[in-house]
């Protein structure tokens, strides 16, 4: 597996960098992770430390995660940094999910770290399978094509750059490989609650899914990186097109006509983040309402956190509505 894993990162160009930190949990895909780029770093030139966000979630057994994480760091002479954090309080303070609270939390532990020592990247354990789940998680949330290209092994992120090098390998070969190199990992007793919806996905629909295709990982792995590459062909599109479409704030409809469908929900999806500053709270059908507002030549149409689009004399604006 670790001639896999290097070629993988050569091919790829997966480490422009080489001071990295690597984010460690304490399950399978981190540990294997951390000790793939420990037995490669002198073959990437890589200088790596391990980063542990205690979440106090699950109590006594939390703080043995990070214990355990020290000691296999030390076991693998690499340097260790650990915080810990009350995620119920601060999801609770943000009115937001205790999933979301943890990931945000551990983002910018991680992020924290990186900058004390001014290292380049963060590097996260994200395989196969968490790929196969996300891309099936978007589906369901009515995600477009764009939105389905899921995770990639290089991510530029608020946090820093974000690689993820273990996005071609199932969950069992990093399991597999643990057990070869007498790694015992923690186990999260919560991975196996059908509470949250990615756990749904993961013991319920994706089992299902592979009675008709025993090769569905694979098959929604390579779904993603196409989505991928088509979503940066189309993106580059944009780029191009966008200054004759789009001047002094307002959508020209003349312009915004002569320019194929996809290109335009994507004009539209760029230009309503300039003005609201994101697209968080907006989805294809805000899109979409916008995009015919535009071809059908209509006033207007009500979009989330009280914005507007008015189509006025050929140009469309998008402001607050404090009526």
């Amino acid at each position: 597996m670790l001639n896999k894993f290097i070629e993988l990162c050569t091919t790829e160009k997966i480490f422009p960098v080489q001071k990295i930190v690597v984010a460690v949990s304490g399950g399978a895909d981190s540990l294997a992770l951390a000790d793939l780029l420990n037995r490669s770093k002198q073959k990437f030139n890589l200088e790596i430390c391990i980063a542990h966000f205690e979440h106090g979630l699950r109590g006594k057994d939390s703080l043995d995660d990070a214990i355990f994480v020290e000691n296999f760091a030390k076991s693998l002479n690499l340097k260790f940094f650990c915080e810990s954090g009350n995620v119920k309080n601060f999801a609770a303070e943000n009115k937001i999910s205790v999933e979301t609270a943890a990931r945000v939390l551990r983002y910018e532990f991680l992020a924290k770290v990186r900058k004390s020592l001014n290292f380049d990247a963060i590097t996260l354990a994200h395989h196969a399978n968490d790929q196969a789940e996300t891309v099936l998680l978007r589906l369901l949330r009515g995600s477009t094509s764009t939105g389905l290209s899921a995770m990639q092994f290089l991510t530029p992120s608020p946090y820093g750059l974000l690689i993820r090098p273990l996005l071609r390998f199932k969950k069992s070969e990093l399991e597999n490989y643990c057990t070869a190199r007498k790694i015992l990992p923690r186990i999260d007793a919560t991975n196996f609650e059908t509470v949250a919806t990615r756990n749904k996905i993961r013991l319920e629909l994706l089992p299902a899914l592979e009675k008709f295709n025993p090769a569905i990982v694979e098959t929604l792995c390579r779904f993603a990186e196409t989505s991928a590459a088509e979503t940066d062909f189309i993106n580059l599109q944009v780029e191009k097109i966008y200054p004759a479409v789009v001047k002094n704030g307002k959508i020209l409809r003349e312009e915004f006509l002569k320019i194929h469908k996809a290109l335009q929900r994507e004009v539209i999806k760029k230009f309503i983040a300039e003005v609201t500053g994101g697209v968080k709270d907006f989805g294809f059908v805000h899109f979409e309402n916008v995009r015919k507002v535009l071809t059908n030549n209509l006033a207007g149409v009500e979009l989330p956190n009280n914005f507007r689009a008015d189509l006025k004399r050929g140009k469309l604006s998008i402001s607050k509505n404090f009526s």
